[in-house]
């Protein structure tokens, strides 16, 4: 036995994904504790009470969100062979196990047993049922006792090789191929302190059916805010130890699909010249690959969420107009410069690198947004949400967008049997096209193995890699299978055996590589269906206000000059924080989706108004200003819509104003003042050409005095006009009443005609006229003055 010491904690392994596929018909605990780490707690039958303390690892099945690997003030143990070559007739078997110390005292030299489980695992039921000793207690048959020979320091870890020979192993070439168990425990003091449990692979030349699976590995960049990579970022990203550079290293020309975020592809594009030279190969180098690649959403936003938070179709980026400066991509004539490579011929033209940027258009044009995002797909039709948090109505959006083909987390399918795994592919229904099934076991194993900072981490991975592939074999001899595991996304800076991880999962003799296209083409397993799931609540709430916020921004856009350059950068924005890399940041994300929404109001809020009053308006018809602030860097037309507080004013239409940029303007409102004192609010309401408000109403004060002079004075003129008016008319009545009676007075009195001698009319010597003397006198009036006496004439 070897031991070797490490003086500090190895770290926790990643956290399992949420679900396992549910064909396994098993807790998702008990695989992952073994997937993850092979470190399983002291659950044997018999044991003392002592053996059950808090130094011992608890059996109770972790959550998807506990690491099982390492626990806190505990003795953790964990067990895998020395080699990922199968066990053969006649050798020894090599193992190493691993023993922390998370607790504060000193563990004594104690002995470490090892156990062969009894009966070959040759279904996925029984692979968990081993790796988990509630559901099988019994460790098995002892192949080997080796006593231990120094302590354990607290908060170390020590790491010890076993070899066991073969006799000891008892396996020969009768016995049928495999996975095989093994238990290792670790007493100290008559008591178990802790108990692993692993698997290797038993061979013994038999045929085997290798197992078809595809691998996807997504090459995006860490969580960020805004829709686009800064030059200094993709300088660091695609340096030779850079995020990007790792995880290109690893795939190229191995048999993995590449899943690539189109913002890397725009990001660098968009640079023009300005584009880092490392960059540049990069994009190059990916070119050249001959791995088939699909894209993902822009920014990697992640599908389920945008279709349980949205209430449209799946987001693209509107364009990149906005962000382009067209001096990168101007054209030159500047002559290639000569020959300075002594190899080549003199007065030849040294050959360009081909890491070099690629020369820009003749004349001088900008990349359109299409020429941005374009690339050679080998698909255009495959979706990548949140693998287990795909909901059904999240389907009907997926197809709407030309999404024909969704990749789903093991936790949204159901009804497979535990002994037999299906193929990946998944009917989800007439319209909705297919499904793939991530195998969660496999991926969960080939994740932890890529981000394992150790050797011997690495193979306890990748012997649950091989025990998982032998056992899906084993299943049904002679019977192919066509699985699909993937690499997850926010790939962590430990992550440097993604490489070693996939050669070495090339030479594993039960495992065949697969395209993506032959996963696609698998016949679906017709006892497998979609099982519905659903994003976190409160992650979709904080989603649905960025949505609203976008929805907000998009509206306000219209009354700008060029709404592009704010509803471009938006959408790429929004884009950005919907990434599934800030699924495992929930803190760090709430703080960014904040300062989003923050953003956001503050665009909105850019125009206002800065008359703030209050303002007298004495008059029948006045002309209030109200002044209007544009803090936006482009002109704005708006609506200034004024509404009293009541009917002391009237006010008319809304105002069209155009402001130009970083500027003020005062427009007038014309209002007309009622009859009445008193005091009224206009609200003041900034509305687009459209119609729809883009800010908070502003209030501003108003005091009325209505025109009570200029209505007094009107009223005393008319009392003047008629007072005056009617003595002129008494007075025309008097004079002329007056000169009707002295018009009396002075005329004569008539004189007094003789009564008997009637006038006939003739004259002293004239004759009478003719009839005058036929004539009869009539009989005299009795009224007539004639008979009246007459005073004598003057």
């Amino acid at each position: 036995m070897v031991a070797e010491s490490v003086l500090k904690r190895r770290p926790a392994l990643p956290g399992a994904m949420r679900g396992l596929w549910s064909r396994t018909k098993r807790p998702i605990g008990a695989v992952l504790i073994g997937l993850l780490a092979g470190v399983l707690p002291v659950a044997s039958a018999g044991l003392p009470a002592s053996a059950t303390t808090s130094e011992t690892t608890s059996a109770s099945a972790p959550t998807a969100k506990t690491p099982a690997a390492v626990r806190a003030n505990a003795v953790n143990l964990s067990v895998a062979p020395a080699t990922l070559a199968p066990l053969q007739a006649g050798q020894d078997l090599t193992v190493t196990v691993t023993v922390e110390n998370a607790t504060p005292d000193t563990i004594s030299p104690g002995t470490i047993n090892l156990f062969l489980a009894e009966r070959a695992l040759i279904s996925r039921n029984a692979l968990n049922s081993w790796l988990d000793p509630e559901k099988n207690s019994k460790p098995g048959d002892l192949m080997l006792s080796e006593p231990t020979t120094a302590s354990i320091q607290p908060d170390s870890t020590e790491i010890f090789t076993l070899t066991v020979p073969a006799g000891s192993v008892g396996l020969t070439s009768g016995n049928a191929w495999g996975a095989r168990g093994i238990a290792a425990t670790l007493s100290t003091d008559d008591r178990v302190r802790a108990e692993g449990r692993g698997t290797f692979v038993w061979y013994s030349d038999e045929e085997v059916t290798p197992v078809n699976m595809s691998v996807i590995m997504p090459i995006t960049v860490p969580a960020q805010s805004t829709g686009l990579i800064t030059s200094k970022a993709l300088e660091t990203f695609t340096a030779p130890t850079g995020v990007l550079s790792r995880q290109l290293d690893g795939v190229v020309g191995r048999p993995v699909t590449i899943a690539i975020d189109p913002l890397i592809l725009v990001s660098i594009r968009i640079l023009g010249s300005a584009a880092p030279p490392g960059a540049i190969a990069w994009l190059n180098r990916l070119d050249e690959a001959p791995n088939d690649i699909f894209p993902l959403s822009y920014a990697d936003a992640d599908l389920a969420l945008q279709a349980q938070a949205g209430t449209g179709p799946l987001l693209t980026p509107t364009t990149f107009d906005q962000a382009i400066d067209p001096a990168l991509f101007a054209a030159t004539d500047q002559p290639v410069p000569p020959n300075s490579d002594p190899a080549l011929p003199p007065g030849t033209e040294t050959p360009a690198p081909t890491t070099d940027q690629p020369a820009p258009p003749s004349d001088g044009t900008p990349p359109t947004t299409k020429e941005l995002l374009a690339w050679e797909y080998s698909a255009t039709d495959i979706g990548w949400p949140a693998e287990g948090d795909v909901a059904s109505a999240d389907l009907d959006v997926f197809a709407a967008s030309g999404l024909n083909t969704t990749i789903l987390g093991g936790s949204n399918a159901s009804g497979a049997a535990g002994d037999f795994t299906p193929n990946a592919t998944l009917d989800l229904g007439t319209g909705h096209g297919s499904g793939l099934v991530v195998d969660d076991p496999l991926a969960a194993a080939l994740r932890t193995a890529a981000a394992a900072t150790t050797d011997v981490a690495w193979r306890e991975a990748m012997s649950q890699v091989s025990s998982q592939l032998a056992v899906v074999s084993a299943e049904r001899p002679g019977t192919a299978r066509t699985l699909l595991a993937t690499f997850d996304r926010g790939w962590p800076p430990s992550a440097d055996r993604l490489t070693e991880t996939i050669d070495a999962l090339a030479g594993l003799r039960w495992y065949a590589p697969s395209t993506l296209p032959e996963v696609r083409a698998s016949v679906p397993a017709e006892e497998v269906e979609f099982d519905s799931q659903a994003e976190p609540e409160d992650r979709v709430a904080l989603a649905a206000e960025l949505f609203e916020a976008d929805k907000t921004v998009t509206d306000f856009s219209s009354v700008l000059s060029d709404p592009a350059i704010v509803t471009g950068t938006q959408r790429l924005d929004l884009m950005a924080l919907l990434s599934n890399s800030w699924a495992s940041q929930e803190a760090s994300w709430a703080d960014a989706v904040g300062t989003s929404l923050a953003n956001s109001a503050a665009l909105v809020g850019s125009i206002t108004v800065a008359t703030k009053g209050p303002i007298n308006v004495v008059g029948s018809q006045v002309d209030i200003p109200v002044t209007l602030d544009n803090a936006l860097s482009q002109a704005v037309t708006v609506m200034v819509q004024v509404v009293p507080s009541n009917g002391r004013l009237l006010v008319g239409e809304a105002v069209e104003s155009t402001i130009e940029a970083q500027s003020a303007r005062t427009v007038t409102i014309p209002v007309t003042a009622a009859v009445g004192n008193g005091a009224v609010t206009l609200r003041v309401t900034l509305l687009t050409p459209a119609g729809t408000v883009i800010s908070q109403p502003a209030l501003i004060p108003i005091n009325v005095r209505a025109d009570w002079e200029g209505l007094g004075s009107l009223l005393f003129a008319a009392f003047v006009v008629l007072f005056f008016g009617f003595g002129v008319w008494r007075n025309i009545l008097r004079r002329r009443r007056e000169r009707a009676e002295t018009e009396t007075a002075d005329a004569p009195e008539p004189e007094a005609e003789p009564a008997t001698v009637p006038d006939t009319g003739a004259h002293p010597g004239e004759e009478p006229e003719s009839g005058a003397a036929d004539a009869a006198p009539g009989p005299l009036n009795p009224d007539s003055t004639a008979d009246a006496p007459t005073e004598p004439r003057a």
